[in-house]
C-alpha cells in the first residue's frame, strides 16, 4: 500500500484520539475555556505561538502574551490547559493552598535524573522527607559551613589572579568549579581534591540535560516516553543522566565505606557536629528512614541546586557590579568598614560578618529579581481552585510567572532599573512577599536559600576585597537575556575584567 494511505491512517488515528479525549473530558475543556486567554485551535491549542522557536524565543513570547492578558489567563498546548499566574495574591494562592501542593506533570521530565528527591515527590513523601531533611539546613549547622565557603572562594579568587589585567574572561569557568567544590564538600563532606576531569563532566552534563528537558517541554508531541525515546535527543539526554548518577554513585559509595570503617565513632561525631548532608541521609538511613535509592535521588538534587543556583546568581551579580560602580564601591566600603585596612588574604570570614553584609545582601537580591535563578514555578492543580475570580479545573497546569511578576512596574517602580535599595527594610514592607520570589515560595520552597545567600556573600566579599570589577561595554538590563531553563542560565557567557584593588595611602 501506498504511503499516502498510511499517513492518511495515521492522521486520522490522530484525530479519532483528539475526538475521543475531547469527549471524554468535556467538563475540564469547558471549564479551562471561560478564562480568558490567546484563541486556541483545535488539536494543538496555543502550540502554533511556539513553533519553529527554541526554549529562549518561546518564554520570550509567553512574557510578551502576558502584557496583553491580566492575571490569571489560559493556554493550551494540545489537550494540556495551562493557566498562568503573575500577580501576587493568586501567586500565594497557588503556592500554599493544599490543592496544588504537588509539582506538575512536566516535572516528570526530570524524573529520570532525580527520581522522588524534595523537587520532584509525591505531597504525602515529600511532609515526611522535608521534616527529616529541614535540620541540615538550619543556621545552626549552616554556621559551620562557613569556613567551606570561605576555603573555596579563597581558593577561586587565587585562580582568577591569572586574569589580572589580562581584558574580558568568562567568569563561568571560574564560579562553576567554586560553587560544585563547595557543593560537594558542604552535601557531601568531600573535603580532598576531587577529580578534576569529572567535575568538567558535572557541570557538562547538568546544562546539557536542562537544555534538553527545556527542549521537550515546549514539544507536546515528545512528552510520551514512547515517542521521546525513538529521538536521538534521548540518547543525549540519557547518556548525560548515566554521567551524572556515576559520580554520585563515586561519592556515596567512598561515603559509605567510611561510615562503616568508623563505626559508631563516626556516627557520634555526626550526631554532635553534622558535617554533610549526605551525612544526615545516611544517618537517617541507618534508622531505617532512607533507602539506597532515595539518598541518591536527594544527593543528585541537591548538588545540582546548590551548585548551579549559585553559580548562576554570583554571575548575574558580578555583570551587575561591573555595570555599576557606584554599587560596588558601595559594598566594598561594607566590607571595609566590617574589615578595615587589613591584607585581604588575612581575613577570616566568620557568620557574624556576613550577618553585617546587609547592603551586600540587598545588592544580591535586588540582582536576582532582575534575574532569578527560576523564572517560573509550574504546580499541578488537584481539586478545582477560584483564583483571581475564575475556577481553575482539577487536572490544569499552574504556571507561575516569576520572571514577569520580578519586573512589573506595578510593583517595581522603574522595574529595570538596578537599585539595591529596594530591599530596605522599610521598602520590603510596603510591597506584598509574593513579589519577590527568587526561591519560590510557600511550604515547597528552596530548602537551601539561607545556604545560598550565605555562600554568595562569602564569594563577592573574597573577589571584591581582592579586585575591582569592569566592564568595557555596557548593556541595558533588557538587553541582558536569560535562557528560559529550570535554573535560568545567561543567553550569552558574562564576561568581566577585573584589576587589584590597591590600598588607598
Amino acid at each position: 500500500m501506498s504511503v499516502i494511505f498510511y499517513l492518511s491512517i495515521g492522521i486520522l488515528s490522530i484525530i479519532l484520539l483528539v475526538l475521543f479525549d475531547y469527549v471524554n473530558n468535556f467538563q475540564f475543556y469547558k471549564d479551562g475555556d471561560k478564562l480568558p486567554g490567546p484563541k486556541a485551535y483545535p488539536i494543538i491549542g496555543n502550540a502554533h505561538f511556539f513553533l519553529g522557536m527554541d526554549v529562549i524565543a518561546a518564554h520570550e513570547k509567553l512574557l510578551e502574551i502576558a502584557e496583553e492578558y491580566a492575571s490569571p489567563f489560559r493556554g493550551w498546548l494540545g489537550n494540556q490547559l495551562f493557566i498562568i499566574i503573575h500577580e501576587p495574591d493568586q501567586m500565594k494562592t497557588i503556592l500554599t493552598s493544599p490543592k496544588s501542593m504537588g509539582k506538575a506533570s512536566l516535572y516528570r521530565l526530570l524524573r529520570p535524573w532525580l527520581g522522588n528527591a524534595l523537587l520532584l515527590a509525591p505531597v504525602p513523601m515529600w511532609r515526611v522527607h522535608r521534616k527529616l531533611i529541614q535540620p541540615a539546613f538550619s543556621l545552626q549547622i549552616l554556621r559551620k559551613f562557613v569556613h567551606i565557603f570561605d576555603k573555596h572562594s579563597k581558593s577561586m579568587v587565587k585562580k582568577m589572579e591569572e586574569e589580572l589585567d589580562g581584558g574580558e574572561f568568562e567568569v563561568r569557568s571560574y564560579l562553576v568549579p567554586f560553587s560544585l567544590n563547595v557543593a560537594l564538600e558542604a552535601s557531601m563532606g568531600l573535603s580532598e581534591t576531587f577529580d578534576p576531569k569529572m567535575y568538567a563532566e558535572f557541570g557538562v552534563c547538568v546544562d546539557r540535560v536542562f537544555e534538553l528537558i527545556m527542549q521537550r517541554g515546549f514539544r507536546p508531541w515528545l512528552h510520551p516516553d514512547k515517542i521521546f525515546n525513538l529521538t536521538k535527543m534521548s540518547n543525549d539526554f540519557y547518556r548525560s543522566i548515566k554521567g551524572m548518577h556515576r559520580i554520585s554513585h563515586t561519592i556515596i559509595a567512598k561515603k559509605k565505606n567510611e561510615f562503616e570503617k568508623h563505626g559508631e565513632v563516626k556516627k557520634d561525631k555526626i550526631k554532635n557536629q553534622r558535617e554533610g548532608f549526605l551525612e544526615l541521609l545516611l544517618d537517617l538511613q541507618d534508622k531505617q528512614k532512607f533507602s539506597d535509592q532515595q539518598i541518591c535521588d536527594e544527593v543528585n538534587f541537591m548538588v545540582m541546586a546548590a551548585y548551579d543556583t549559585v553559580s548562576v546568581g554570583l554571575q548575574f551579580a558580578l555583570l551587575m557590579l561591573a555595570h555599576h560602580p557606584d554599587v560596588q564601591e558601595k559594598v566594598y566600603q561594607e566590607l571595609k568598614h566590617i574589615y578595615g585596612d587589613v591584607i585581604p588574604e588575612n581575613v577570616l570570614i566568620t557568620i557574624d560578618d556576613l550577618r553585617e553584609m546587609r547592603y551586600t545582601e540587598r545588592m544580591i537580591q535586588e540582582s536576582m529579581r532582575l534575574f532569578p535563578p527560576v523564572a517560573f514555578v509550574l504546580r499541578k492543580v488537584e481539586e478545582d481552585l477560584d483564583v483571581g475570580g475564575y475556577t481553575m479545573p482539577k487536572g490544569c497546569t499552574a504556571f507561575c510567572s516569576i520572571a514577569k511578576i520580578h519586573r512589573d512596574e506595578k510593583y517595581w517602580p522603574d522595574p529595570l532599573k538596578f537599585d539595591p535599595d529596594r530591599f530596605l527594610p522599610e521598602e520590603v514592607a510596603k510591597r506584598n512577599p509574593y513579589c519577590y520570589l527568587p526561591f519560590s515560595g510557600g511550604p515547597r520552597n528552596c530548602i537551601g536559600s539561607l545556604h545560598a545567600i550565605m555562600e554568595m556573600k562569602t564569594a563577592l566579599a573574597r573577589i571584591l576585597l581582592k579586585f575591582i570589577i569592569r566592564k568595557k561595554h555596557i548593556e541595558p538590563i533588557k538587553n541582558i537575556r536569560q535562557k528560559a531553563e529550570i535554573i535560568s542560565h545567561p543567553l550569552k557567557p558574562i564576561k568581566i575584567e577585573i584589576v587589584r584593588r590597591l590600598p588607598k595611602t
